[in-house]
């Protein structure tokens, strides 16, 4: 089920009862040598609460604990037991770092390199502070996944997906620098075009995910592009993707933005049964690619 959904934010929920979180202690009793320093009592953490990420998003996956209502859950302290309803509320952002929050934030940023602090709010009354890599929050794809007892297929699909390997696209040129009115050749390095999948078993349910290409837009930075379910081919060969400039970059900045957007169908399958779609994504890849025209020079014998 689809939650209520913050900007830069996807919120999934499978089959609530009730949870319980725990609050980081400041004074907690620390071993002998472990000198890292404490959340202040005022900024909760949650043992519930873990983060992944990878080249397609962040998914912050909160555990849930069945519990009898009064008493603490698995992890939890006694009288922080939440009770949720069926279907709670959740939303994650980037944490404001205020005045209040600021020698927090010096003793625990350290302890985090390359992260900031998001915090996580769910209308039952959960709260969570977790650190998620500046790199991957910027894709602007960040997912709270709340589950608990039975495995929920789509919701390990949607996570697989959203850490899907899809690898990095390089578009090359024949000429290297293009020619105001001569073909341009346009073709895509690693990559060819085939599926991409990835798996997951969690207790007895193994959850395949596979992407397929089913078309790719070319832009050519002047306006102009095409719809094809070519990637080209590379030089020597004759590429299927061409183009011929009217105009060169010099006005455009020195370079024209050469663009293809991939589009994939997504579907996954359950235990090796019959495949189910989800829903399509698409992937887009740039270069830069200088054209020049060429002017005829007068010249005396």
């Amino acid at each position: 089920m689809i939650c209520r959904v913050a900007s830069r934010l996807t919120v999934l929920v499978v089959g609530l009862v009730l949870f319980s979180f725990a609050t980081t202690d400041a004074a907690r009793a620390q071993s002998p040598g472990d000198d890292r320093p404490r959340p202040d009592p005022g900024i909760p953490t949650s043992p519930n609460v873990s983060v992944s990420s990878g080249p397609n998003g962040v998914t912050i996956r909160i555990a849930v604990a069945q519990t009898v209502p009064g008493s603490s859950g698995s992890g939890g302290t006694s009288g922080s037991t939440v009770s949720t309803g069926a279907q709670p509320s959740c939303e994650a952002d980037a944490m404001n770092i205020g005045l209040s929050l600021s020698a927090w934030f010096q003793r625990e940023a350290p302890l985090h390199p390359g992260e900031s602090p998001w915090t996580v709010v769910c209308d039952d009354g959960f709260f969570a502070v977790v650190w998620i890599p500046r790199s991957a929050a910027a894709s602007g794809n960040v997912t709270v996944v709340v589950g608990g007892g039975a495995v929920d297929p789509v919701v390990v699909a949607m996570e697989l997906l959203n850490q899907l390997p899809i690898p990095e696209l390089s578009i090359s040129a024949n000429p290297s620098t293009g020619l105001v009115a001569l073909e341009s050749w346009f073709w895509v390095d690693g990559y060819g075009g085939e599926p991409i999948s990835s798996s997951d078993t969690l207790a007895s349910t193994t959850v395949e995910v596979q992407v397929q290409p089913v078309t790719y837009r070319w832009s050519f930075g002047d306006g102009t592009a095409i719809e094809t379910n070519s990637l080209g081919r590379p030089f020597p060969e004759e590429s299927d993707v061409q183009h011929i400039y009217e105009q060169s970059s010099l006005a455009n900045g020195g370079a024209y933005s050469i663009t293809i957007e991939v589009s994939f169908d997504a579907e996954y399958r359950v235990n090796g049964g019959a495949w189910e779609s989800l829903a399509p994504i698409a992937r887009t890849f740039t270069t830069d690619y200088p054209v020049q025209q060429l002017q005829s020079v007068l010249t005396s014998r």
